[in-house]
């Protein structure tokens, strides 16, 4: 690593929130790791998580499962669907858990498995009011459980829904949710199946215990963060697990009426030492950031000053003795992914995810 720009991720946290979901949960846990575990590292958030007991892992393509089947040998579900006989067909030889909610789906799933002498699990996506995918009506559902009766390729492991509102105060259309989703369990049960049932997120996990059936997904709170402000996640002492570290390149005084950065949006009042750190937009350091942020350089609090360029910002070091070489924190003990997410608008999934392939993350108690 040449470039002295990271994220230290430690895993050692990634394990405590489990242990801590899984109490809140009260059932299984599913590890949702889908676009690198939230940016934290799949194969290594994977490895800690099956330390910690856990057998469910979701991700959402199939190009995460395949890779992930190479090192883990769980159960893997694919919360999005397979459209074409080449993915599905890769899909059913890695012995992934494949989403399905179209008869279409169905038929392409068994027409290859009865080609290739294969047998498949499925868990069936049903919408109860996020209108992303899943099957809407009793018609479509009674229609996948038909087909199914009739045929002994392909079994049904699961059912599940996906709250659109839960991490709000109000839980008012989560609970409308829940109720079409149990009345569409109550088909399934009527056939005679009995899959696997789960629909809790991290926020119904901590929140609504009355969805947690038989497994509850872990997603953005195994790693350390609430799912919103309105989630009282505080019961969980949840610890977030990535740090983004940078370092000081350069060091210099500037005069009052000096601009710094593209646009000249910031221009100094009275003479200012600036320094320069190594990251940039292109790290996934947003430039929406730009005069907002703050990062911590060792006891103080440095404060971004002009537009964030692809690969290097500009901090307020006036008073603090830095010199180059010296480490700047973006996201640390202090200054959390949900604090410049509040800056710009957005959520911390959006600060965590956004990290680039460029920035090499480093594992701390693996």
């Amino acid at each position: 690593m040449l470039r002295k720009t990271y994220a230290a991720v430690d895993l050692e946290c990634i394990a405590h929130n489990i242990r801590e979901l899984k109490r809140a949960a009260g059932t299984q846990v599913m590890a949702v790791v889908k676009a690198n575990a939230y940016g934290h590292g799949m194969k290594q958030v994977v490895a800690k998580a099956e330390q910690e007991g856990v057998s469910w892992f979701a991700v959402a393509t199939a190009d995460e499962a395949v890779e992930l089947r190479e090192t883990c040998d769980k159960h893997i579900l694919l919360l999005s669907s397979a459209e074409d006989e080449e993915t599905v067909n890769a899909l059913t030889e890695a012995g992934i858990s494949q989403c399905v909610y179209t008869i279409q789906q169905l038929k392409l799933l068994y027409r290859i498995c009865e080609a290739n002498g294969k047998q498949a699990r499925i868990h069936i996506k049903i919408d109860t009011g996020m209108n992303r995918i899943g099957l809407r009506t009793d018609a479509e559902l009674i229609a996948l459980l038909e087909f199914l009766k009739k045929q002994s390729r392909i079994e049904l492991e699961g059912v599940f829904t996906h709250f659109a509102s839960a991490d709000e105060a109000d839980k008012c259309f989560a609970r409308e949710q829940l109720e079409r989703f149990k009345h569409a369990l109550q088909i399934i049960r009527d056939y005679g199946f009995a899959p696997l049932c789960h629909a809790s997120n991290s926020a119904a996990t901590i929140e609504i215990p009355e969805a947690h059936f038989d497994l509850c997904r872990m997603g953005i709170s195994m790693y350390g963060y609430a799912p919103s402000k309105e989630v009282k996640a505080g019961q969980l002492n949840l610890k977030p697990a990535l740090s983004l570290i940078s370092h000081i390149t350069y060091v210099k005084t500037i005069e009052a009426g000096d601009s710094v950065s593209y646009g000249r949006k910031f221009i100094a009042n009275q003479k200012e030492q600036i320094a320069t750190v190594a990251i940039g937009y292109a790290d996934g350091y947003m430039r929406a950031l730009s005069g907002k942020a703050e990062a911590e350089l060792g006891s103080y609090r440095i404060r971004n000053i002009g537009r964030i360029c692809m690969d290097q910002s500009m901090f307020l070091i006036t008073g603090t003795g830095a010199q180059i070489g010296d480490e700047v924190r973006l996201i640390g003990s202090n200054i959390t992914a949900e604090n410049l997410a509040n800056l710009v608008g957005t959520i911390s999934y959006e600060v965590l995810t956004n990290l680039s392939a460029r920035v090499p993350r480093v594992y701390l108690h693996a």
